[in-house]
């Protein structure tokens, strides 16, 4: 369990890194040259979901086990089925595993918590 717990806090720190990178540097994410007005508007959209979601995965599992850890680790694997959706239909490879393998951690450690 304890690895699970860890291999969570990984991928919620790196949800939070990715969130906070498309709000700060939304070209870093989408590989334009220069964000346009609208890139930087979708991507503070994208930090402010992202930062609290990540924080809630993070801490969810650690603060107590239960319907609500779970319910909380389940809607941040279902916002990264959500972007590996994004990485699928943009051709994003990188974005696919790392979106699916996130999936992945998020809903076993909502199961073990359960």
């Amino acid at each position: 369990m304890n690895a699970l717990l860890a291999a969570n806090a990984v991928a919620a720190v790196a949800s939070i890194a990715f969130a906070l990178v498309g709000g700060v540097r939304p070209a870093a994410l989408s590989e334009s040259g220069t964000p346009t007005a609208g890139e930087r508007f979708y991507g503070w959209m994208y930090a402010t979901r992202g930062v609290p979601l990540g924080v809630a995965a993070l801490l969810a599992p650690i603060a107590s086990s239960g319907p609500a850890s779970s319910l909380t680790l389940y809607a941040a694997a279902a916002a990264q089925v959500g972007d590996a959706a994004i990485g699928i239909a943009t051709r994003k490879w990188t974005m696919i595993a790392g979106a699916s393998l996130l999936t992945l951690i998020h809903t076993a450690t909502a199961v073990a918590t359960a």
